[in-house]
């Protein structure tokens, strides 16, 4: 019987949870795909790409979701089962606060270990997925990003510009400006033009023009007349094969050996420290989110009215704590003494709960007779 109930417990709370998990989940999509969609139509990406690049967030936002929804979930079906004298029942057949908080405790833990899943090894291979891929899209893409009409930064120092489109869907009154090697800074112009693709790389070959090369030094100007010139490839990509990882991008082994490095720099350690504790810190909450929702329902008086009361405290708990969490993991970058505020913060609370789920004189429930001919009636 006990099993029963426990797992009937458990079974309730994980629906809730997930149920709220996921909804949470899409409206934060919701609100990212205006920014990805943005992202895709500029660089002339395919829905394939915006699927793949929704995708590749869920991971970073998802360990922020899970212990929200553990406290939610929680506080919900303990609330729901108490109103609805199914707590009673249980208490009259013999459970004590502390075992019908069992149930949310493990959930709780298994939550704990899947975030940690999350923070230390799926988040940090998903953002660097997700970087490469927006790398990967505007160098790919770069060429057909140019609208005619306007002047178009391919990257930093290249400047593209066509002033209208032929009707056979090339360029005409073409302009390139690349000042990225300033010491030799180049000007193409060109009277029409038009985009290849070959062996998969995009290229733009224009018809008809000059390039002029200026030495900066000297002040010489060289000139070349040409009627079919192809741009360089280097000149449509962005000039970065790779690019520095950011520490959301690394893995946790990879953080703790940049952190021992005396290399570092301050500003990336500060990142590092931030990073570190972020990831460890995150998942703890939805066992103290867990507990703290359990023990304001289990313990003191029944009231079959409901117990607003308690739920707005512990709303009021968690908003605060996430808060707290949030701002102390910003501090340990400059300060890393405030890790021992943040972890006591997030541990604290656990001790005085268990402690009060286990005096049954704290849960003023009615008496095992009258919950009993409660129950039967």
């Amino acid at each position: 019987m006990i099993q029963r109930i426990n797992l009937y417990l458990f079974r309730q709370i994980l629906i809730a949870f997930l149920f709220s998990a996921v909804a949470v989940t899409f409206v934060v999509l919701f609100t990212q795909s205006f920014r990805l969609l943005s992202f895709v139509i500029d660089n002339s990406g395919s829905l394939f790409v915006f699927l793949k690049l929704m995708a590749l967030t869920i991971p970073s936002f998802l360990p922020l979701i899970l212990p929200i929804s553990m406290g939610v979930a929680v506080l919900f079906i303990y609330h729901k089962f108490a109103v609805d004298s199914e707590l009673v029942v249980m208490r009259a057949a013999g459970f004590s606060p502390l075992k019908l908080a069992a149930p949310a405790i493990t959930l709780a833990g298994i939550t704990v270990v899947v975030g940690l899943l999350l923070t230390l090894w799926v988040t940090p291979l998903a953002n660097a997925s997700f970087a490469s891929l927006q790398y990967k899209v505007r160098d790919a893409y770069s060429a057909l990003m140019i609208r005619p009409g306007t002047f178009n930064d391919l990257s930093e120092g290249l400047t593209f510009f066509a002033r209208r489109r032929a009707a056979n869907g090339g360029l005409e009154d073409i302009l390139v400006h690349d000042v990225r090697s300033p010491d030799h800074p180049v000007t193409i112009m060109a009277e029409t033009g038009l985009f290849a693709v070959e062996d998969g790389v995009p290229q733009v070959i224009v018809f008809s023009g000059k390039r002029q090369e200026v030495d900066v030094k000297t002040g010489r100007l060289q000139q070349l007349d040409f009627d079919r010139y192809v741009l360089d490839l280097h000149l449509l990509k962005s000039g970065k094969t790779d690019h520095a990882k950011d520490p959301r991008e690394m893995s946790f082994v990879r953080l703790l050996t940049a952190q021992a490095d005396p290399k570092t720099g301050a500003k990336l350690l500060s990142k590092i420290r931030t990073e570190i504790h972020q990831r460890v810190a995150g998942p703890l909450l939805s066992l103290t989110f867990a507990l703290v929702s359990v023990t304001v329902i289990l313990v003191g008086n029944f009231n079959r009215r409901g117990m607003a009361k308690r739920v707005l405290l512990a709303s009021l708990f968690i908003i605060i704590l996430q808060a707290a969490m949030f701002g102390l993991v910003a501090q340990v970058g400059t300060s890393p003494w405030t890790a021992i505020l943040l972890y006591l913060a997030l541990i604290a609370p656990l001790p005085p709960c268990l402690y009060l789920l286990s005096l049954k004189t704290l849960c003023q429930w009615p008496s095992p007779k009258f919950m009993l001919q409660k129950a039967a009636s």
